[in-house]
């Protein structure tokens, strides 16, 4: 009986041997190691293409990355208002060239004023004379052109060519007396600039007489018996040739370009330097008048406008 079941164990140990190496066959197994390697192939080969297609953002991002940045920026809105705000002071300063280099080294433009004029300086105290009523004074106006030379940021030399035309009065005896002059002036000024908008001016002035007029009543004598007599006055008053004074004013910028001006101009030399008085007539060989002239030197207050045309 022990043989039978040896028997039989060892037929189906057999038989399970055998179908075991029937499962495990070589070329099977072969098979499925070539299926693995070529899916193992293809991965690999998929896996660079992936790369490379993953890549070529990448190449385009760093392509663009390489692209010059623009040589001019635009301003940002901080730079855009200084630059409008620097314009606007141009516009409105005619002396922007003080603070800019838009402004012309040199320059010119016109003037026009109104002045009063007053005289001064008599030796002889007028106004205590009962004859006599006042200083001679009136008003005039002048005008003519101006230059501007550029010396250093907001200093310039502006001297100017003008024609002033005044007349002054006042009374001797209760009789009207005027003088009419016309000069050339020629004011030598510095000029400085003030917060581009404000300037202050001094210098010398030197003055030429163009014309000389002394307008004089009729002198009436009285005499017992007899109508008023009225004699025509010999006097002769003529201003002298040239004068010299110093010149102070300032102005402000209205538009850009134009300008309303305050000016105060005093003579140094006299007026009438050769004229002589009754009193001198034993010595004299020249004009006369009634008032003693000596002395007298002119003042004068100028209110007006001046125009830059460049």
């Amino acid at each position: 009986m022990n043989k039978i079941w040896t028997l039989v164990a060892s037929t189906m140990l057999a038989a399970s041997v055998a179908f075991a190496q029937d499962d495990f066959d070589p070329e099977y197994t072969d098979q499925a190691e070539e299926q693995v390697s070529e899916q193992v192939e293809e991965q690999a080969e998929e896996q660079p293409a992936e790369q490379e297609q993953v890549a070529e953002p990448v190449e385009e991002k760093a392509n663009v990355a390489e692209e010059p940045a623009p040589t001019k920026p635009e301003p940002t809105p901080v730079q855009a208002s200084v630059q409008e705000s620097e314009q606007v002071n141009d516009q409105n300063d005619e002396y922007a060239p003080a603070n800019t280099n838009n402004t012309p080294f040199l320059g010119f433009g016109v003037k026009f004023a109104f002045n009063y004029g007053r005289m001064f300086g008599f030796k002889e105290d007028l106004d205590n004379d009962s004859d006599i009523d006042g200083t001679p004074s009136g008003i005039g106006f002048d005008g003519g052109i101006m230059f501007r030379i550029q010396m250093i940021p907001n200093l310039y030399f502006t001297p100017e060519v003008n024609i002033a035309h005044i007349t002054t009065e006042h009374e001797y005896m209760h009789l009207k007396r005027k003088y009419v002059s016309t000069d050339l002036e020629l004011p030598l000024l510095m000029r400085g600039v003030i917060a581009n908008r404000f300037y202050v001016t001094g210098g010398a002035q030197f003055n030429f007489s163009l014309s000389s007029k002394a307008k004089l009543p009729p002198i009436k004598n009285k005499t017992a018996g007899l109508e008023d007599l009225e004699e025509e006055s010999n006097e002769k008053i003529e201003q002298a040739t040239f004068g010299f004074g110093i010149v102070a004013g300032a102005g402000v910028n209205i538009v850009a370009g134009l300008f309303f001006d305050f000016r105060f101009c005093m003579g140094i030399t006299e007026l009438y330097p050769d004229v002589k008085t009754l009193d001198e007539l034993d010595f004299a060989t020249g004009d006369y008048s009634m008032i003693d002239m000596s002395g007298a030197r002119m003042m004068k207050f100028k209110v007006g406008l001046s125009y830059w045309i460049i």
